[in-house]
């Protein structure tokens, strides 16, 4: 199986997925939000790709897409053949397949959250939009919203896939970057529920239409738009997860104070048991030495490997990556014992401790 060039970018509680063909270079965005599009240029840049397509899962409620700016600079726009966008779109359809040079994904509907929500499948990965959720299900109180059709086109869609596969939500408000289905099957509550209709019941009282704040629809009216004016850095109107999040309890995870970063370093048994989550090229431009590198997005494609040999320490430039990567490992059940290095590479050379390399910045 080919391991794409992926990178995760967050803001705001959204997330927004780059994944490239390691042959070809070609670049998928997946959920592109206003505001970001500096980043998106920047790490196609750095990653050495280019941007063949953008995608979006379902027409977003809560912030604003800039889908609209790549299709108006000629990039292809991908939605499902149910969004009635205005602008120019290639409309995609249950069991299609969407190829990303030599990677191709399947797309699959996952109607309830949203009629037009779609997910994407390939590659030991679910792109999954506003539908499953880490710990929790999509909210469901918008117009043409059904909770228990989520619910049923989560089961379906999304959970029949083998266990291993890696769920990358369109949101996460916790501090995990990616959960597994099979994580998912045995831990989200939103997914205990007999059947549709008790996980329905759960909810309560849910209005089709109450969560459409004013907000909400000039999002949704922008978002179809043909060539709509928008804002460089607009706020996001409102959350579109429904149920508990993952724990965000800091106090979880140990944390190495700089005083101990020699004579831990010292102790390795082997490379191995010291990972930097930083970017790739980060980690080329200086390191701590006799450290391995598993950038945090790419963390996913490595379980087999952290399983059989769990890290004893994670790092990146200020502790911040590197407390993600702790707390996913231990969602997903990798290994709860992964120390944090407080204040990362930074506090490193701030203690005149040995750089592989150029400092970091």
């Amino acid at each position: 199986m080919i391991n794409p060039v992926f990178k995760v970018l967050e803001s705001e509680g959204c997330r927004s997925y780059l994944v490239g063909c390691p042959t070809t270079r070609r670049a998928l965005l997946i959920d592109p939000k206003v505001g970001m599009q500096q980043s998106y240029a920047w790490f196609l840049d750095a990653y050495g790709l280019e941007l063949g397509a953008v995608l979006d899962t379902h027409t977003h409620a809560d912030h604003l897409s800039a889908s609209s700016v790549f299709a108006d600079a000629g990039i292809d726009l991908y939605m499902s053949h149910r969004t009635p966008v205005r602008r120019a779109k290639r409309a995609l359809e249950a069991g299609a397949q969407l190829a990303v040079g030599e990677l191709s994904f399947e797309v699959r509907e996952v109607p309830g959250h949203t009629v037009d929500s779609i997910a994407l499948v390939g590659h030991g990965m679910v792109f999954c939009g506003d539908s499953l959720f880490v710990g929790g299900l999509a909210r469901a109180d918008f117009r043409g919203s059904d909770p228990a059709e989520l619910f049923e086109s989560v089961q379906r869609e999304l959970l029949s896939l083998p266990g291993d596969t890696l769920v990358f939500p369109g949101h996460e408000y916790g501090s995990v970057l990616f959960s597994t289905i099979d994580t998912e099957r045995r831990t989200n509550p939103a997914l205990a529920h007999a059947d549709a209709a008790a996980f329905a019941a759960s909810l309560g009282t849910v209005v089709e239409g109450t969560g459409n704040s004013a907000a909400v629809d000039q999002n949704l009216e922008l978002n179809l738009a043909a060539h709509p004016d928008l804002p460089d850095s607009p706020p996001v109107a409102t959350t579109c997860c429904g149920s508990p999040a993952a724990s965000d309890d800091e106090d979880e995870v140990p944390e190495l104070p700089p005083g101990g970063h020699a004579e831990a370093h010292g102790s390795l048994a082997s490379p191995g048991e010291w990972v930097d989550v930083r970017d790739p090229v980060e980690w080329k431009n200086g390191r701590i030495p006799g450290t391995v590198s598993i950038p945090l997005s790419e963390l996913g494609f490595h379980l087999e490997r952290l399983r059989s040999e769990p890290p004893r320490y994670l790092s990146c430039r200020s502790g911040v990556r590197s407390m993600t990567a702790a707390k996913t490992l231990r969602h997903v059940g990798v290994t709860k014992d992964a120390i944090n290095v407080g204040g990362g590479i930074l506090a490193w050379q701030n203690q005149g401790l040995p750089i592989e390399g150029s400092p970091a910045t």
